[in-house]
């Protein structure tokens, strides 16, 4: 069993592959998920890692037509908020992985770190659009 394990390693390191899974110590990596002296706390790395790979979907918004039977006090107006559906994605870097070249690299270190991306979907937004009805129209 041994023998085969080794065997895969040195077949992937022949073949120019990472066993790991692009997870070999550069700088970008040794910053996220280094043991050494002076870095932030594991805890504090991995919250980072969490925060960074947390993708939020923002729906497209319901729209709700309230209707009010009163007489107009002027020109007619609609307040329409202009919503639509977005999807944030954190690409910010933390300051102690200044080494990672960009979000990707910082992306594939936190994912050697252990920590998975996480998808989440925001209540819809409602759009109220109010309309009036004037009676003295219809006589």
């Amino acid at each position: 069993m041994k023998y085969a394990v080794v065997l895969s390693f040195v077949t992937a390191a022949l073949a120019g592959l990472d066993p790991r899974g692009g997870c070999h110590g550069n700088n970008c990596n040794r910053a996220v998920t280094g043991t050494r002296d002076g870095l932030l706390p594991l805890a504090s790395r991995s919250a980072d890692c969490s925060s960074f790979l947390a993708t939020t979907v923002t729906p497209d918004p319901v729209t709700v037509t309230l209707t009010v039977d009163d007489e107009p006090t002027g020109a007619g107006k609609r307040d329409v908020l202009d919503v639509r559906a977005a999807t944030v994605v954190p690409t910010a870097i933390p300051e102690y992985a200044d080494n990672c070249v960009d979000a990707a690299e910082y992306a594939v270190a936190c994912s050697c770190f252990g920590v998975t991306g996480t998808v989440t979907t925001a209540p819809a937004p409602t759009v109220t659009v109010t309309t009036t009805y004037d009676y003295c129209d219809d006589l």
